[in-house]
């Protein structure tokens, strides 16, 4: 970005140093700011009427959250809450004006709108249309594809802080996660330990992802 545009948002923008667990914003809110992670990590999370959660996407460092405030009046689609301490920095609307009358920032800003598309995109697929093995699967090989570590015995991935925080990612009950998670260590495909999990066979992975039946 321009200089000038770096220190508009270095001189307005406010810090905020949260807790685990603490909301950003929740669903209807006003979308009155936008937010930049700095450290740490934000899930974005829907409900359901019978109370079950779904994380429908989840920003780290570097990331941009509530973006679309730049584009759109309308109120909060989604809860966001931090997960682990978090640094974040707070721009309020009344400060976007010089953002989105830069093309090269607006030309960023669809290209982040339409990433952001694809993967609700591929949320929706994995919800819908597959079975909660392959649903896992897919979680973990897209987590091999960009941040998988090569170890002797396979291919380390970081798990999510929590059974709950995976159970709402892949739209499942931490029961049957678990139980999900057990029948793969038996079987001698996974095995974990403190944060990470190691995959032993990173193409039978790929196979169950592809599995809709």
């Amino acid at each position: 970005m321009p200089d000038a545009l770096i220190h508009h948002v270095a001189t307005h923008a406010t810090e905020r140093r949260l807790r685990s667990g603490e909301v950003l914003f929740l669903k209807n809110d006003p979308q009155d700011f936008l937010a930049l992670v700095v450290s740490g990590c934000v899930y974005a999370m829907v409900y359901g009427p019978d109370g079950r959660e779904l994380i429908v996407n989840n920003f780290q460092s570097g990331d941009v959250v509530g973006e679309t405030a730049l584009i759109d009046g309308r109120r909060r689609d989604t809860t966001a809450f931090v997960c682990g301490p978090t640094h974040i920095l707070i721009l309020r609307r009344h400060h976007f004006e010089p953002l989105t009358a830069e093309p090269l920032f607006l030309n960023r800003l669809l290209a982040l709108l339409c990433s952001r598309l694809r993967d609700v995109a591929a949320l929706i697929e994995s919800v819908c249309l597959y079975r909660l093995e392959s649903r896992l699967a897919r979680y973990f090989v897209t987590a091999v594809d960009e941040c998988g570590l090569e170890a002797p015995d396979g291919v380390l991935v970081p798990l999510p802080p929590s059974q709950s925080v995976l159970a709402a990612m892949v739209n499942a009950s931490r029961p049957k996660l678990n139980a999900q998670l057990q029948a793969w260590r038996r079987s001698g495909l996974v095995s974990w330990t403190q944060g990470s999990l190691l995959i032993t066979d990173v193409d039978q992975l790929r196979t169950m992802a592809l599995d809709i039946a």
